[in-house]
C-alpha cells in the first residue's frame, strides 16, 4: 500500500490556543465554545483530541461583542 505525504505551509504570525486555553481567555466553558463551533461562529482545527482556535478569532469574537464603545476596539 502506498502512502502519500500532505505538506501543509504554517503561518508562524498566527497565534493558536488550545480548547482549555480558549475557555481560560474568556472565562467560559468548553460547552460555551462547543455550542460557538455548533453554532457556525467559530472555527477549530483539531489535532489528536486537541482542539485549537485562532486566538486573533477569539479576539474578534469580544470585539464584535462589544455592547459599549466598540470603535474603541478597532484599531484599524
Amino acid at each position: 500500500m502506498e502512502q502519500t505525504m500532505k505538506i501543509v505551509r504554517i503561518d508562524a504570525s498566527r497565534k493558536y490556543i488550545s480548547s482549555k486555553e480558549a475557555a481560560k481567555y474568556l472565562g467560559v466553558s468548553k460547552d460555551w465554545l462547543r455550542d460557538r463551533i455548533a453554532e457556525g461562529r467559530l472555527h477549530y482545527s483539531k489535532v489528536g483530541n486537541t482542539i485549537f482556535f485562532l486566538l486573533k478569532e477569539i479576539d474578534d469574537m469580544i470585539t464584535d461583542g462589544a455592547v459599549y464603545g466598540k470603535s474603541l476596539f478597532r484599531t484599524a
